[in-house]
């Protein structure tokens, strides 16, 4: 009896090796034509559609704000609404950092719109100055440079619109800044709300520059402001956008050689290069207290308070990389996860389990409080862990397909 089984067994072994080395018409094998689906599942499952989703946030947030502006008198209401669509934008920004491989790093996106911390002496300085101010209510998102890159983005935005962890009240936004650093400056709430529209249409342009930038399919008017209007630039120099860029793997023009090529790129550039940095910058940083390290003003997200959330979001990036579709919870048919359990990459069922860890240190860490207040808590170095753990598979399975 044994020796029948062992005949199946290799027999099934064979069987497997060769589907693995035949090739199609295309001239793929059958490994390459299985990564070639998920990368084409890929795309527009998870980036064309978040940032899609980004773009048609950050558009609303600039038009309540937009709208906050014209008002005489600021009610509560009206910031609580602007506060539930900045948070809304800032997801899906941090659900879109495993593939800032692309148009976010090519041309300065992340650092433009996602900076700290916010250098607020500065802003302070700006934002008493008559001229400029003069010039965010009347040139709103053309007149942003005057402020500096440190007053930008989503954490400029942050500070107007939030306060130790809550919604700003608009009884401070109808009156007078009262921020230690803008002591004797005589800020409004007003100039702020300025500020922060001018912040909010810059932010806007540049998330409708990454949508472009990466779906051929976006809307036209989006396409019209950015590469018409204000001259952005939008596609590589084949003329792909960076969606066509993967998608054409193999092909003329295309900077990827191959499928295990892309896959891997995805995995190590976009999804290990967000791992580490959660683990080790945005949590490391401030968690580890000796001279060199630490920083207890590197904290992304303070006046939110939604630290934590954003390092959730950062790996849900992942997930939703490897499973193949953004909200995905489990892997598409046609994902890089599917693709390695099926070919029996050894690791597999461990990375899925190291990426569910990592996901749960962060919920038990949100449970305990917020970063901000205890960056030194045992709940964020276990965060630390468990993301490095997940860190150390993306790239053995990147090696593993590379290999390929």
């Amino acid at each position: 009896m044994k020796t029948i089984e062992t005949f199946f067994a290799v027999a099934a072994i064979g069987v497997l090796s060769m589907a693995c080395n035949k090739t199609d018409t295309t001239g793929l094998t059958t490994q390459e034509t299985q990564l070639k689906e998920a990368v084409e599942q890929y795309v527009p499952g998870v980036i064309y559609k978040i940032y899609g989703n980004l773009a048609d946030a950050t558009e609303q947030l600039y038009t309540q704000l937009e709208a906050l502006k014209g008002k005489s008198s600021i009610e509560q209401a009206d910031v609580d609404k602007v506060c539930e669509t900045f948070l809304s934008a800032r997801q899906w920004w941090e659900q879109s950092e495993a593939f800032l491989y692309g148009a976010a790093t090519a041309y300065g996106i992340d650092p433009h719109i996602d900076s700290w911390p916010l250098d607020k002496d500065k802003l302070a300085k700006s934002l008493s100055n008559a001229e400029t101010i003069a010039d965010l209510d009347e040139e709103g998102a053309g007149a942003v440079d005057e402020v500096g890159a440190a007053s930008l983005g989503f954490h400029g935005i942050e500070f107007i619109i939030f306060r130790d962890g809550k919604n700003r009240a608009a009884a401070a936004l109808n009156g007078t800044e009262d921020d230690e650093a803008f002591t004797g400056r005589n800020v409004s709430g007003k100039d702020e709300i300025i500020f922060a529209t001018a912040v909010a249409e810059d932010l806007r342009n540049y998330c409708f520059q990454l949508q472009v930038a990466w779906d051929p399919n976006a809307p036209e008017a989006r396409k019209t402001l950015v590469e018409d209007e204000l001259e952005m630039n939008t596609v590589m120099d084949s003329g792909f956008t960076y969606g066509e860029n993967l998608l054409n793997t193999g092909s003329a023009g295309s900077t990827y050689r191959n499928w295990p090529e892309a896959a891997a790129q995805i995995l190590v550039a976009g999804c290990s290069n967000i791992c580490n940095e959660v683990a080790n910058t945005k949590i490391g940083t401030a968690h580890y207290v000796n001279s060199d390290e630490y920083d207890a003003d590197y904290i992304e997200s303070p006046y939110s308070k939604k630290s934590y959330q954003d390092f959730k979001d950062n790996i849900l990036s992942i997930q939703y990389s490897l499973y193949g579709a953004q909200g995905a919870t489990s892997a598409n048919p046609k994902s890089i996860a599917a693709f390695l359990a099926n070919n029996n990459w050894g690791s597999a069922k461990e990375l899925e389990n190291a990426l569910a860890e990592a996901v749960k240190s962060l919920d038990e860490a949100m449970a305990k409080g917020a970063f901000v207040d205890n960056p030194t808590s045992e709940e964020a170095e276990n965060c630390i862990v468990k993301i490095n753990v997940l860190d150390e598979l993306l790239n053995s399975a990147a090696d593993w397909i590379s290999k390929l």
